[in-house]
């Protein structure tokens, strides 16, 4: 296919990359080269590997990892925010048990 140009800019806003990327390649493959590019961290303070996501400002979605940009209607000259991922829960777990209504 084509490429598109995008202006990448990093959780905060203050770091921004111009880039010229493949519409034809997944948004994981994307994310792991833009992400070193802007030198964001590889890990995370508890050791564990970063993990990162585009958010997208036109749209206002995240885009799919294991899709394209085209198939996500990304177009030249958009904005994307990269993010990292956050997953709530860790190694914390709450059983929870319901009871019967008293009566």
């Amino acid at each position: 296919m084509g490429d598109i140009n995008l202006e990448v800019w990093d959780a905060t806003g203050n770091k921004r990359l111009n880039v010229q990327v493949p519409d034809d390649v997944s948004v994981e493959r994307i994310l792991m080269v833009l992400a070193d590019r802007l030198h964001l961290p590889r890990h995370a303070p508890d050791g564990q590997l970063m993990s990162y996501k585009f958010h997208h400002r036109r749209l206002g979605i995240q885009l799919l990892d294991d899709q394209t940009l085209v198939q996500q209607n990304v177009q030249d000259s958009d904005i994307v925010r990269i993010q990292p991922e956050i997953t709530a829960g860790g190694r914390w777990h709450c059983h929870l048990r319901a009871s019967a209504p008293a009566g």
